[in-house]
């Protein structure tokens, strides 16, 4: 059975796949999933962190507020940094 840290990194990758199809700029770190499941959301980040990446508007506010405890990053390139 597929745990949820196994999940949310499937679906994030989808996510990113399916986003990049429809054209979005992922150059500046955005958001892409508040919520991917419960509990998780997803965000680009450049690899190496740069200062772009921490800014509130370039991260994703369910985080941040507390509301989500779990993330996977992906980098522009939509390979998954870390997820935990």
């Amino acid at each position: 059975m597929e745990s949820d840290h196994e999940r949310a990194v499937r679906l994030a990758r989808e996510l990113y796949l399916q986003k990049k199809a429809e054209g979005m700029d992922m150059s500046n770190g955005p958001c892409l999933a508040e919520e991917i499941i419960p509990d998780w959301c997803v965000d680009v980040v450049h690899s190496p962190r740069q200062p772009i990446d921490n800014l509130p508007e370039n991260q994703c506010q369910s985080y941040r507020s507390g509301r989500v405890h779990h993330f996977v990053e992906l980098d522009l390139e939509g390979n998954v940094l870390r997820a935990r």
